[in-house]
């Protein structure tokens, strides 16, 4: 049995049942699980002991919403200021141009999400939801206008997955795609549209390769479909009964990003939410990304459903669209996760910066600072929030029989001197994100703001390479 121990942590945050903090507390675990929290634990033969002192130590952060590849895609001048429109158009034609140049394969996807997943766990992160929904195809289909041949999918998901392997981080590789076309109805450009067909088998083949259901796992797969403005009904109905068949295999979506809405009243009449009613997804296992702006008598519903909402604050006021009703999703009881979404319209995997960032963008004159969401609300989302979105009861908390994810910060640096709260203070504080400590599954993978096990310099160097000098 291995056991390590966090001795004398100056402040835990377990965000257990009864939001337990704890001043100067141990932490113990054993063989990658969490046995023991309190104070003076009484342990002998541990392999390793750290010294928790000047520690904040959370669960470890999970992303609830991220697409990995578009770490290729930052601070593009072109999209430095435009709308949704021409920001899906203009990221959709550069990276097929660069596919169609040979320059934006699985290699390539691999080296970026490698790079963002590196950051990601030096900020803190331990989980991260991807979606990749970019299947190019040189091939139109002459039978079916807007559809393209059922060519088998080239292994970019596979390629994110072997890139979480090597950094180290737990994966939730949320297969997507786009199967509905501008020759058919849809918004998309006609050589990232997938044969539905194709799609469900490669779905079924990543599940059988890779998803593993149990507690613990480093690898699950989920089913993503990008939206309902770019993806026909009857993906949503298959996906819906793939899932339902599969132990741990979740659904997840964007929703309410604008471009939805007014594309799914057009064409369905009916609202982006009503469309998943319809089609089988408002149950528990689904999880929704942005929901900015759905009409408010949806929401109890959402929350009856057991669906969860990723609130992704950065890319929301990038896109101009403002901030999402989170009041209204934590007075329903909707299970709200925290994400940062890809770095095409974030241009980070900062997820304790875009924290800080919702904690004051809520706040507004015409509310009573008591309903501004918290430090602790926006953690507990970050933290155990996502991992009850992606469906992990086992991540998201430090209680005795999680698994032992765990990050800390130090707040004995100098840019968190004079701090009361260190909730409050790891949200509204600091120069850097990097976490101090970092513990994955019971090991050690970040200490004193350094990784074991990989240099985020040659990852940095390999991924401007794949990218062909980029900064």
């Amino acid at each position: 049995m291995s056991r390590l121990l966090l001795r004398g942590v100056t402040y835990v945050a377990t965000f257990d049942d009864d939001e337990t903090e704890l001043e100067n507390a141990d932490i113990l675990v054993e063989d990658g699980v969490v046995s023991a929290v309190g104070h003076g634990l009484a342990v002998e033969g541990a392999d390793r002991v750290v010294d928790g002192a000047g520690l904040v130590v959370l669960p470890g952060l999970v992303n609830a919403h991220q697409h990995l590849y578009q770490g290729a895609l930052r601070a593009i001048p072109e999209f430095e200021r435009a709308g949704i429109g021409p920001w899906l158009a203009g990221v959709s034609a550069r990276c097929i141009d660069w596919w169609r140049a040979g320059r934006f394969g699985p290699a390539e996807v691999r080296a970026v999400a490698r790079a963002v997943l590196a950051e990601s766990l030096l900020g803190g992160v331990t989980t991260v939801a991807d979606q990749h929904y970019f299947f190019p195809s040189p091939e139109p289909t002459t039978s079916t206008p807007g559809r393209l041949r059922a060519r088998p999918s080239l292994p970019f998901v596979e390629a994110t997955i072997e890139a979480a392997k090597t950094v180290g981080v737990r994966l939730h590789a949320c297969r997507g795609s786009i199967t509905l076309g501008r020759a058919a109805g849809g918004t998309a450009a006609e050589t990232t549209v997938q044969d539905v067909a194709e799609v469900v088998r490669h779905c079924e083949e990543l599940i059988e390769r890779y998803h593993d259901p149990g507690p613990g796992a480093f690898v699950r797969i989920a089913l993503a479909p990008c939206g309902v403005h770019v993806d026909l009904p009857e993906l949503f109905d298959e996906l819906a009964a793939l899932a339902a068949s599969h132990d741990g295999v979740g659904l997840h979506t964007h929703l309410y990003e604008r471009v939805d809405d007014e594309f799914c009243r057009a064409r369905y009449g009916i609202t982006p939410w009503e469309f998943l009613e319809e089609h089988g997804w408002a149950r528990p296992g689904t999880w929704l990304a942005h929901v900015v702006d759905p009409p408010p008598a949806e929401i109890p519903a959402m929350a009856a459903a057991g669906v969860g909402v990723a609130h992704l604050v950065g890319p929301d006021l990038r896109m101009g669209w403002g901030a999402a009703p989170v009041r209204a999703y934590l007075d329903a009881g909707v299970t709200l996760g925290f994400g940062t979404t890809g770095s095409a319209s974030n241009d980070g995997a900062d997820v304790l910066g875009d924290l800080r960032i919702a904690a004051l963008v809520h706040r507004r004159d015409d509310v009573v600072p008591e309903r501004w969401p918290s430090a602790r609300e926006l953690l507990r989302a970050a933290t155990r929030g996502s991992a009850d979105c992606i469906g992990r009861p086992d991540l998201g908390r430090i209680e005795p029989g999680a698994t032992a994810d765990l990050s800390a910060w130090d707040l004995r640096r100098v840019d968190r001197v004079g701090v009361h709260d260190p909730l409050a203070g790891l949200v509204l504080t600091g120069l850097s994100s990097v976490a101090s400590l970092v513990v994955v599954g019971g090991r050690v993978v970040i200490e004193d703001g350094t990784p074991i096990g990989f240099d985020p310099t040659e990852i940095a160097a390999t991924a401007r390479r794949a990218l062909g000098g980029s900064w």
